[in-house]
């Protein structure tokens, strides 16, 4: 249960460190500005998951199934290797899409990405470390490190805003930087084995073809389903309703933290469990339930005094965010425990399912109802996943 403790703890702190970062940024910004930031960092979430190929999953589930540091070593460098292709190739396609989304959206990103192509893909190598790490069964190195470029990006904004040269561009970049810092540290951490390295990216690309690529499909509707909001907000309506949602979305994602952070700490343990142990569900359900009770009752009032009441548009949206991610919060347990025991084509299936209905509620709610539209897609869609899953 420490670990557990540990990470969610980690996660806490990200979130009082996430919510002042934002507001530094609202503070130096315009709404549409933090529009256009938002979007940036929303776009290249939404597109690095194309280019993992279901290497990252495979990885990590052969780090949960290894008995052996050797054997370990042996993935992880072959995974490495992997990673770096896909960042390349990553960066790339980039490079390719900088003309063209400004004609795509109402919001101007192509300048954003056109600076910051070749460093933009550290998300895709972030999100691969985290992975390995929670294969790994290193949870305490997990915990540091999603808490230290947090820590890190929010020093460089208390410094921008001391010298009052805090704006989009420096945001953007200190954003990315920091993260880049971080990856580079931890890799000096682990232990590479690169000997025989062509047998090892065959055992890889073997576990890819037979459970990656399932999961593989699973994540970039995962993907989509957690960004694909923002995107059609910024299609079918402008800078500032995609800022006011940006908000309410970073005060009530978190409420799926503990969840989360729950189902990582076990997911090792389960490779060697024949079922999830009923508390676990239990206290999963009951922090949820607590979590979003606190979110609606205090939630316009964090909006008002901690970030402006300039956002006081985003009030309205929190109560069926809260809910929505609660929902979502429910069903963590069950999936990593299916992912674990390599149960991909049913995680795989039921996300082509979840991506269908979000669609299509997306497409009728949001031009009739705006932002509020969006966060009932959200909430019946997560309604789908816990009961199908």
């Amino acid at each position: 249960m420490k670990p557990v403790i540990v990470l969610y703890g980690v996660q806490v702190l990200n979130l009082g460190i996430g919510w002042a970062i934002t507001r530094l940024n609202i503070s130096s910004l315009s709404v549409g500005e933090f529009g256009q930031f938002n979007l940036f960092i929303t776009l290249i979430n939404s597109l690095f998951i194309f280019f993992t190929f279901g290497i990252f999953e495979a990885s990590s589930r052969m780090l949960a199934l290894s008995r052996s540091q050797e054997e370990s070593g042996k993935i992880l460098a072959a995974s490495l290797s992997l990673a770096i292709l896909t960042y390349l190739l990553f960066s790339l396609v980039l490079f390719i899409l900088k003309d063209f989304v400004n004609d795509i959206f109402k919001v101007d990103i192509g300048g954003l990405i056109a600076l910051f192509f070749p460093l933009a893909g550290i998300y895709l190598l972030y999100d691969f470390w985290q992975k390995i790490l929670r294969g790994s069964g290193k949870i305490y190195r997990l915990a540091w490190f999603l808490f230290s470029p947090r820590v890190i990006y929010l020093l460089i904004l208390i410094g921008l805003t001391y010298l009052r040269i805090l704006n989009l561009i420096n945001t953007t970049l200190a954003n990315l930087v920091s993260f880049v810092i971080i990856f580079l540290l931890f890799l000096t951490f682990e232990p590479l084995n690169f000997h025989g390295i062509q047998k090892s990216l065959k055992s890889v690309l073997r576990e890819v073809k037979i459970f990656g690529m399932n999961m593989y499909w699973a994540e970039l509707v995962h993907a989509l389903l957690f960004h694909i909001d923002k995107l059609f907000i910024a299609f079918f309506l402008d800078a500032e309703e995609l800022a006011y949602y940006s908000l309410a979305f970073t005060i009530t994602f978190p409420l799926s933290l503990f969840s989360t952070s729950l189902s990582t700490s076990l997911y090792r343990g389960f490779s060697d469990s024949a079922k999830i142990d009923r508390k676990i569900l239990i206290l999963n359900a009951a922090w949820t339930f607590v979590s979003v009770a606190i979110i609606v009752i205090f939630g316009p009032w964090i909006v008002r005094t901690v970030f402006s009441q300039n956002y006081e548009a985003s009030i309205p949206v929190l109560i069926p965010l809260a809910v929505a991610f609660g929902i979502s919060g429910l069903s963590k347990t069950y999936t990593y425990f299916l992912i674990v025991k390599g149960e991909g084509a049913v995680i795989r299936n039921i996300s082509l399912i979840l991506i269908a209905v979000n669609l299509i509620l997306n497409l009728i709610l949001i031009p009739v109802f705006g932002i509020i539209g969006s966060a009932y897609a959200r909430i019946a869609t997560f309604s789908v996943d816990f009961i199908l899953i």
